[in-house]
């Protein structure tokens, strides 16, 4: 590409947020966005490589909310391999595949959302960049949860917080007969027709933000300073890629049967064969993973004559997998039963369990139905 070429690029695509340098003396900007010096985000960035190892050789990152792809250059200028760049708006993105030709870097970008992340679709990624995101998201826990799956180490987060000088304290508070603490956390009151990507809506307290990656799942958290007072930046880790089956957030399933008759006589031994496709975020527990039988999955029935469910129904044992699933894998288990003594139409529906913690079915899960006629 000539620097005609690139010049016309640059101008095409204005205006411009990320100042970067293209070579030849071109740079994307010459004059302040907004409230941002001309330089932006180079200062930000300062701060930013502190949380992030000197050496990704070979690593893989996923830069979330990438603009026009200023770490994701910064990313592959320390060694990392596969750099996938993605933000929700048209021409960021644009400018970060515009960006990544001219300077000849192997960049991958896309258009997606936040909340759009998911590691059976996209897998996951040793490093995680979110910065300057996550105040700009609307369903705030939401996106926190959705990086946490889709991080394999390190999350680094950069975001605006609660002013430090107006943050209240954490305190303790019985909050319906449990004592819990309470951190702050600022909603920034925005017109109905705000649109999501350009205007501020939480800003957590340091201790806040901390508290809710560590509920989500992170096993650890460093705290470095921002550029300004009223930044922060945090590096969330984790010490597996998938938290296990006790997470009951991120447990979904899909259900299929493979083979099953629709027909049998009161008291027979019947058999039916269940694929199971882990479509959530967690691993699921082997039978003898865990000390006891918490969080062990295992797949169960529950019988049901019309709309009420019925005892005796299909007697069974609760079946579990014999090596752990992972995201994304699908296990077959072979479910046997016993047919209940009154004749007349069942219906049997399959549900997986983390045991003793939650069935998957009321955790927004959907289960497998299937209708059977005992004679």
């Amino acid at each position: 590409m000539t620097p005609d070429e690139i010049r016309k690029g640059v101008e095409e695509l204005a205006p411009w947020f990320h100042c970067l340098d293209l070579g030849n003396g071109i740079v994307t900007k010459d004059t302040p966005a907004g409230s941002e010096p001309v330089e932006h985000p180079r200062g930000t960035w300062e701060k930013v490589k502190a949380a992030i190892p000197a050496d990704i050789s070979g690593k893989s990152v996923l830069d979330v909310g990438c603009n026009a792809g200023f770490y994701s250059i910064e990313m592959k200028r320390r060694g990392a391999g596969r750099v996938l760049a993605v933000d929700s708006q048209r021409d960021q993105v644009n400018q970060a595949a515009f960006v990544s030709e001219v300077l000849g870097l192997d960049i991958e970008t896309g258009r997606l959302s936040v909340y759009d992340l998911d590691p059976v679709v996209q897998g996951q990624f040793d490093l995680v960049l979110a910065l300057g995101l996550i105040y700009h998201c609307k369903h705030f826990i939401l996106a926190l949860e959705r990086l946490f799956t889709v991080t394999r180490e390190l999350l680094v987060l950069e975001t605006a917080i609660y002013p430090r000088h107006l943050a209240p304290q954490p305190f303790t508070y019985n909050v319906g007969g449990i004592e819990r603490t309470l951190d702050g956390i600022a909603y920034v009151e925005n017109p109905p027709e705000a649109k999501e990507a350009v205007f501020n809506w939480f800003l957590p307290s340091v201790e806040a933000l901390v508290a809710m990656v560590e509920n989500i799942g992170f096993d650890s958290v460093d705290i470095f300073e921002g550029e300004h007072p009223e930044r922060i930046i945090i590096a969330c880790r984790k010490n597996e890629p998938y938290p296990d089956s006790r997470a009951l957030a991120f447990l979904n399933a899909e259900l299929r049967l493979i083979d099953g008759p629709d027909k049998c006589a009161r008291g027979e031994q019947v058999q039916f064969v269940i694929a199971c496709r882990n479509i959530g975020a967690a691993r699921w527990l082997k039978d003898d993973r865990l000390q006891g039988s918490t969080a062990i999955v295992k797949l169960g029935i529950h019988t049901y004559v019309g709309r009420s469910e019925v005892e005796p129904g299909f007697q069974h044992w609760r079946f579990g997998f014999t090596e752990d699933v992972l995201p994304g894998e699908t296990a077959e288990l072979i479910m046997p039963a016993t047919a209940p003594a009154e004749p007349g139409t069942y219906r049997i529906v399959f549900d997986l369990v983390s045991e003793n913690l939650a069935w998957f079915d009321d955790l927004g899960s959907r289960v497998l139905e299937h209708e059977i006629t005992v004679t």
